[in-house]
């Protein structure tokens, strides 16, 4: 990401032919339609309604590899997809409210960086709001790209329509430069999440049932091992394991600190004043986790099948699971989009506990997968973007609105039980976690979790190896961040 900043003199240059937003706003007579009522409640009562005559808000977004459609801030509406449709409605509302127009550029996650950056350094006010990818708004905040909400007086980050825990769980001292909420969903995308084919628990008459184990808090890492070996079968009878035969899973490395994270060890913690410190170079739980997980998941086991080590086969975890090969998919909850058209009926789990004794499930969200929301110290006016952004997080948590129509999307396709799998994606974003270690790329220690997966052995060495580099940037962290706390 530093890499990224060297580019921008070159960007600076070519400021004059960024894409520019399209929409103009009409200037006809405002429709009372689109006002809050009693009905929706009181909480509605206090979003700013001023009047913004023609003024044109302009979103710079990343568009996710996720799914579906809840990393888009704008939409045309396409007939049939509810959610783009939700997208449009609430974007009309806020739009006649507040006599505005809301449109959107579009990028990848690494040109929407490189042109938040140039857009801040040229002064220009090119965009009104940014959102990308949380690790690289992480990387924007630190190097002075972004304001903190006290420069967003309209922003009422205690309404439910703003994830006060997320933006807390990115956040330094109460430092809050990274914004979530109803109004862009990738942040449901990127939670943590097992699926399970249903099909093949039925066929296999010893394997219990999931959803129960999830009910009785009795889903573990050692129910899951268990449910995989047994799972696991040489079909072809060639005493050979390959990728036509049945595998209780089939795991990514980049999958490592989702299921860590899953069973309660943390790689960095806050103390009472909000300051993150480094907690895995000390924590016994993690060496115990890292090395089960990496023992019975990713050492080449015959109940897993393993894309790196078959790599001439072609075929992904999510091939695999598609397929009906192996039993278990860890995964993300966007991604369950590409498996509309699967054959076997499968479910939603969240990620197993250690143990039954550990408090809850917990879902890691992946900074690399999940937008988060911020607005350059260079907009126009920071009291209007807030007011604006309030209002579409509001009107997002609307009844039937992209939230509600978000879930039923994630749910209409094959499930073997749509009320239970209702309720485990409910756990699953109830229980979803930041690891700021991930979000802020301290020491390159999550590239290093996925590079020594198999390798249990060196996981002191290599982690050692590195705490020195890891603790400084923390530091720098913490020193930067908190420069930009007060006006």
């Amino acid at each position: 990401m530093k890499k990224a900043l060297s580019l921008v003199c070159v960007l600076l240059a070519l400021l004059m032919i960024l894409p520019s937003c399209q929409k103009k706003a009409d200037s006809g007579e405002y429709d009372h339609s689109a006002d809050f009522t009693e009905e929706d409640g009181e909480i509605y009562k206090s979003v700013p309604t001023t009047r913004y005559k023609d003024y044109e808000f302009c979103i710079l977004n990343a568009r996710m590899g996720a799914g579906t459609s809840a990393s888009l801030m704008d939409a045309e509406g396409i007939m049939g997809d509810s959610l783009n449709e939700a997208l449009v409605r609430r974007n009309i509302n806020v739009e006649e409210r507040l006599g505005i127009s809301v449109s959107e550029v579009v990028d990848t996650p690494e040109k929407v960086f490189d042109m938040s950056v140039a857009a801040c350094l040229s002064g220009e006010g090119t965009y009104d709001a940014i959102c990308n990818s949380s690790d690289r708004m992480a990387t924007m905040a630190v190097c002075g790209y972004l304001v903190t909400d006290v420069y967003l007086p309209g922003m009422d980050l205690t309404k439910p329509w703003w994830n006060e825990k997320a933006i807390e769980g990115v956040s330094v001292n109460e430092t809050r430069y990274l914004f979530y909420g109803d109004l862009q969903l990738s942040y449901y995308d990127s939670h943590s999440m097992v699926g399970v084919n249903m099909d093949m628990v039925k066929d296999i008459s010893t394997l219990p049932d999931p959803y129960k184990l999830v009910e009785r808090g009795e889903w573990t890492l050692d129910r899951m091992l268990e449910m995989m070996t047994v799972a696991a079968s040489d079909t072809d009878g060639n005493n050979l394991m390959t990728k036509d035969d049945r595998y209780g899973g089939a795991v990514d490395r980049r999958s490592i600190l989702s299921l860590i994270s899953g069973a309660g060890a943390v790689l960095s913690e806050k103390d009472k004043q909000g300051i993150p410190t480094l907690s895995c170079f000390t924590d016994d739980l993690l060496y115990d986790v890292f090395k089960k997980v990496s023992d019975s998941l990713y050492a080449y086991n015959r109940y897993v099948y393993d894309p790196v080590k078959n790599e001439a086969d072609g075929m992904s975890s999510a091939a695999m699971f598609k397929s009906g090969r192996t039993l278990f998919h860890i995964t993300t909850v966007g991604t369950l989009a590409d498996l509309r058209n699967m054959e076997y009926e499968f479910g939603v789990l969240p990620m197993p506990k250690y143990t039954e004794s550990q408090s809850r499930y917990i879902s890691l969200i992946n900074a690399a997968e999940c937008s988060a929301i911020g607005v350059l110290p260079t907009g126009r006016d920071l009291r209007r973007t807030s007011n604006i952004l309030e209002n579409l997080a509001a009107e997002s948590h609307r009844q039937s609105g992209i939230k509600s129509c978000y879930v039923d999307s994630v749910l209409s396709f094959m499930y073997v039980n749509d009320e239970k799998s209702r309720e485990n994606l409910e756990l699953i974003f109830s229980t979803g976690t930041f690891e700021q270690c991930q979000v802020y790329n301290w020491g390159g220690i999550c590239p290093l979790l996925e590079e020594i997966a198999p390798k249990s052995e060196s996981f002191s060495s290599r982690l050692a190896a590195i705490r020195m580099k890891a603790v400084e940037e923390v530091g720098n962290t913490v020193i930067e961040l908190l420069k930009f706390k007060q006006k």
